[in-house]
């Protein structure tokens, strides 16, 4: 297989005659500097392998044989060989089985592209980044690969897709056929999107809570004006109560707001810097995830607006005090 180098030798190439003096400074404007012997020895061995031809002067004329097409190369520069190897690092869970094999061999030749140039530049980037998360670490659910390869090819495919359903609040799985509309990828779980039988209202279905599905050959049933980013937007994953938006007025001390200085709640958000830390207003969705978040943070927060959202947080902290007051066994 061809180097790095050799593929750019070859791509400075045409049926036009060209002597390596040429090549050299075609190279060069690529931030690729060889000697002209070292051009030639590399010229002789691809013509071995590759229609090209020398006219044998002195110095020798090189050009693709008359009688070849041009060759539609794989132009694997290093940064290509590094997006390749980071889509194979983050990317592979979230495409179809046929175009993960399709890639196989793009994504081998992109690791051993990388390990050619290890030591300088993009052949050092993928051990120089990496991605974290500070959510509490959980094990991930297992999808059956029967289930994840019809699902994937049943959206990609846009065709009906019938299976068995596992509700955490029931115990016997439940059938259904499904119009796929889109998948979410949140935190290691797999969601599909979908509208069920003939109802119109969208749906979402866990798919480690598949215990079987058939990808059919009907068409499924595309909902008319649905965007899948926009039903996300539209907080649809964030579990929001019948409440909607809310204007929230909290009290914080000063690592929060130095926190929440960096990463806003909102747009709107106002600061108002006081000795002990300072008061928050912003706009938001009334949700699940909020309480979460207000509650994660203890006493560095206290809620003073809305006064139902101060009453449920203070119901929850009864609660809680009266279940840690009774002590453990």
């Amino acid at each position: 297989m061809a180097t790095i180098t050799q593929w750019e030798i070859l791509k400075t190439l045409t049926k036009r005659k060209q002597g390596t003096q040429d090549i050299r400074k075609s190279l060069a404007e690529r931030d690729i500097y060889l000697t002209l012997r070292s051009i030639q020895r590399n010229l002789e061995k691809l013509s071995q392998t590759f229609p090209i031809t020398s006219d044998h002067q002195n110095p020798a004329g090189w050009n693709w044989a008359e009688n070849c097409d041009l060759l539609s190369l794989p132009a694997m520069d290093g940064s290509t060989a590094l997006t390749l190897r980071l889509s194979e690092q983050y990317l592979t869970e979230m495409l179809p089985k046929g175009c993960i094999n399709t890639l196989k061999l793009y994504m081998a030749h992109a690791s051993k592209l990388l390990a050619e140039i290890e030591g300088a530049g993009v052949g050092e980037w993928p051990k120089r980044i990496a991605r974290i998360s500070h959510q509490q670490q959980l094990t991930l659910p297992k999808i059956g690969a029967n289930v994840l390869d019809e699902v994937f090819q049943a959206v990609l495919e846009g065709k009906l897709l019938t299976i068995k359903y596992q509700n955490l609040k029931v115990e016997e799985s439940a059938e259904m056929d499904l119009h796929p509309l889109g998948l979410v990828f949140d935190s290691g779980i797999i969601y599909l999107v979908a509208t069920v039988w003939s109802y119109q209202d969208e749906r979402q279905f866990a798919l480690h809570r598949i215990t079987d599905a058939k990808r059919l050959e009907q068409k499924a049933k595309r909902k008319e004006g649905f965007c899948l980013q926009q039903y996300i937007a539209n907080n649809n994953f964030e579990f929001p109560t019948n409440t909607g938006k809310i204007r929230i007025k909290l009290k914080v001390n000063k690592w929060l707001t130095r926190h929440l200085e960096e990463r806003r709640l909102s747009e709107d958000q106002i600061i108002i810097k006081q000795e002990s830390g300072s008061i928050i207003e912003a706009s938001v969705t009334d949700t699940a995830q909020l309480k979460w978040w207000l509650l994660s943070h203890g006493t560095k927060v206290e809620i003073i607006d809305p006064p139902e959202l101060r009453t449920s947080i203070r119901e929850t902290i009864v609660k809680l005090h009266k279940t840690y007051s009774q002590g453990g066994e």
